[in-house]
């Protein structure tokens, strides 16, 4: 009687270990992202950016996966002056998951893949004396006229770094953190010609859904 008891309290542990352990084929994240950017330059200063980003993953086995990673951060101030800047980048790459008998699922990755920037300042136009009105161009009194002037490029990317999920049921689970040392390689916008290596940190939290376990 006593094994029997033993056998039927074991069964909804032993439930709960096999629910921890799925392995999910697809996970699609979604999630916030917060980037120090270092430009490594003597007319840009290092700068915050916040946006987001998605990921996407496809799990060959346990511990081996792909994934695709999309997202954008703005900053819409640098240095007092109102330069708008977004950055966006699109990588893709290996990934390796730490699947074990627990909720907590660690990983760590490597993306390669591009980077889009650009930057845009608005300027203004009226009153100017000697300014060439564009024809058809209505005029307010007292209002003036702006233009804004925009700049971009794109480049080559690279993240690497892992994160933690916590899973939260068998479809959803949780990300704290997500880290990455973020390389971006863009041409420089004041010297033509020449490119610069810019060495940034990406955070990033959100949520992860999982799909069709193995």
């Amino acid at each position: 009687m006593r094994k029997i008891i033993a056998v039927i309290a074991a069964v909804p542990f032993f439930a709960l270990v096999a629910a921890a352990t799925d392995v999910p084929r697809m996970e699609t994240f979604l999630g916030y992202n917060f980037v120090r950017f270092n430009p490594d330059s003597a007319f840009v200063p290092s700068f915050n950016a916040n946006g987001g980003s998605g990921q996407f993953v496809y799990n060959v086995n346990k511990w081996i996966g792909g994934v695709f990673d999309a997202g954008a951060v703005n900053k819409g101030t640098l240095n007092g002056f109102n330069f708008d800047t977004t950055v966006v980048n699109f990588v893709a790459g290996p990934r390796v998951t730490f699947h074990n008998h627990s909720r907590f699922t660690p990983f760590g990755h490597v993306m390669f893949g591009g980077a889009y920037s650009t930057t845009s300042i608005q300027i203004p136009l009226l009153p100017i004396v000697g300014a060439i009105v564009p024809p058809g161009l209505p005029l307010i009194p007292g209002v003036p006229v702006t233009a804004r002037l925009n700049a971009s490029h794109t480049g080559f990317a690279m993240l690497a770094g892992g994160g933690l999920d916590i899973k939260l049921s068998k479809h959803i689970a949780f990300r704290p953190i997500g880290a990455d040392y973020y390389l971006t390689r863009l041409p420089n916008l004041f010297i033509p010609g020449e490119t610069n290596n810019r060495n940034n940190f990406r955070y990033s939290a959100g949520v992860n859904f999982l799909f069709g376990a193995q």
